[in-house]
């Protein structure tokens, strides 16, 4: 069970990019092949996002606005994908330099990547176990402007330029959802399907992300209230921690977006977890009660 070091790794790895490991990239890293303007009458667009060992490439790079597919590759690099965009006047110096304050109780840089940072989700990318398995992810850009699209695990990115007319375009429907509440809990069904397209919607009012890990069908809420009762909790895995692995996640999503996301796994117990730090507290959410048992069927 890779719960609390994965998840926290991976938003320290996005949220603690320095100008010179992010912002240095900008001139080589973030280069395209491809470049051009999605046609307004289509239906349907898709973007993919190749990893490679010089930083993520698109198979689009100016797009309009509009729901858009992500589906993310591997090519020579692993990783994980992030859609992000800045408010106008914050630049990607800005979001560095506060970064790194993030995970060390520095409340006002919290507050200002909160206020200053749009983040759509995203999806890992393919391990050197599975090079071919493919990542899908679907997001309104709805906004014109400059999009980000970050390797948070490389500290490398390239842009997205979104610009022109709006389209009507769709997303996949959903067949399982599993929400951000405004308490800052997760909201799901009783089950969900162990395979499609799952909806998370963030109703918070802070940033969230999601790391689901399967744990043992006889894990209670007792339990994992127990654990996450303590800050930092004990080292090692937990005792409800299943042997086997069964992990899925989406990245960062700010409030009021949502992203929809295709997942296969195993049928069984799953916890759902947020690592974000608190806006007030700078707690990582889990241990403020942000969990929830869910069984996938």
């Amino acid at each position: 069970m890779q719960t609390r070091s994965r998840a926290a790794a991976t938003t320290a790895l996005l949220l603690t990019a320095s100008v010179t490991g992010l912002a240095a990239v900008s001139g080589t890293a973030q280069a395209t092949t491809h470049t051009r303007t999605a046609a307004r009458a289509s239906h349907k667009l898709t973007v993919t996002i190749t990893s490679t060992a010089h930083g993520p490439r698109l198979s689009v790079d100016t797009i309009s606005p509009g729901k858009t597919m992500f589906k993310v590759v591997r090519k020579n690099a692993g990783g994980s994908m992030e859609v992000a965009r800045f408010k106008h006047g914050y630049t990607i110096a800005d979001f560095a330099t506060d970064a790194g304050g993030l995970f060390t109780g520095d409340l006002a840089a919290i507050a200002r990547v909160d206020d200053n940072v749009e983040f759509y989700g995203g999806m890992p990318v393919a391990t050197k176990a599975d090079p071919t398995a493919v990542f899908k992810f679907g997001v309104d850009v709805d906004a014109r402007g400059t999009y980000y699209v970050i390797n948070i695990d490389k500290q490398t990115f390239t842009t997205l330029t979104v610009k022109g007319a709006p389209e009507n375009r769709s997303l996949p429907a959903a067949t399982g959802k599993l929400g951000m509440k405004l308490s800052h809990t997760f909201a799901a069904p009783a089950t969900d399907p162990h395979r499609g397209w799952m909806k998370t919607t963030n109703n918070a009012t802070q940033p969230h992300f999601l790391v689901l890990d399967r744990v043992k069908k006889s894990t209670t809420d007792a339990q994992v209230a127990a654990y996450f009762g303590t800050f930092p909790p004990p080292p090692g895995p937990p005792s409800f921690a299943f042997a086997g692995g069964g992990e899925v996640s989406t990245e960062v999503v700010s409030p009021g977006r949502t992203v929809i996301w295709k997942y296969k796994t195993h049928a069984g117990r799953y916890l759902a977890q947020c690592y974000y730090p608190d806006r007030d507290t700078g707690m990582p959410h889990a241990f403020m009660g942000m969990w929830k048992l869910i069984d996938l069927t």
